[in-house]
């Protein structure tokens, strides 16, 4: 059809009643108007944000000062170690076991406890960047001490 003959469609009017001017007499088209409210969700609970950025910040700076307090301790038990015929001082050792423990706690402990409060309190996206933390921590640890090795330093340390 060409478009000459083809039939137009009036523009829309910019409000569905009708003005007294141009529409006398007519009778207001029917508009469904929604009555529900719109619902804006709640900005999340600012405790729980300062929750995330205090175990965010413990992860990043307590690993990584746990590590070089644990090469510190080392150093210091190597320096006593060739100082002293007997062996590194009972102390020292003890020293490098609590230095261990701290960088258990901050590079595994600290983001695992993190993923699974974040989980319980269904914050998916803090689960997911904890748990990225916790496998970021854990392969070079595990890597550089496997498994076996770390339990059985865990062992003499807190037996002895």
């Amino acid at each position: 059809m060409s478009p000459k003959k083809r039939q137009r469609r009036k523009p829309r009017r910019a409000t569905p009643w009708p003005t007294p001017a141009t529409d006398r007499g007519a009778t207001p088209r029917e508009r469904t108007v929604s009555r529900t409210p719109v619902v804006i969700d709640d900005p999340p609970d600012r405790r729980v944000t300062a929750l995330w950025v205090v175990l965010t910040l413990l992860w990043l700076l307590g690993t990584p000062l746990a590590l070089v307090n644990l090469v510190l301790v080392v150093t210091n038990a190597q320096t006593a170690a060739l100082s002293t015929p007997g062996g590194p001082p009972a102390d020292v050792v003890t020293d490098i076991g609590n230095g261990l423990v701290w960088v258990l706690i901050m590079a595994l402990a600290v983001p695992a406890a993190s993923a699974v409060t974040a989980l319980i309190l269904r914050r998916t996206i803090a689960a997911i960047g904890f748990t990225t933390a916790l496998v970021v921590s854990a392969v070079p640890l595990l890597v550089i001490m496997p498994p076996a090795d770390l339990w059985q330093a865990l062992a003499t340390h807190f037996t002895s």
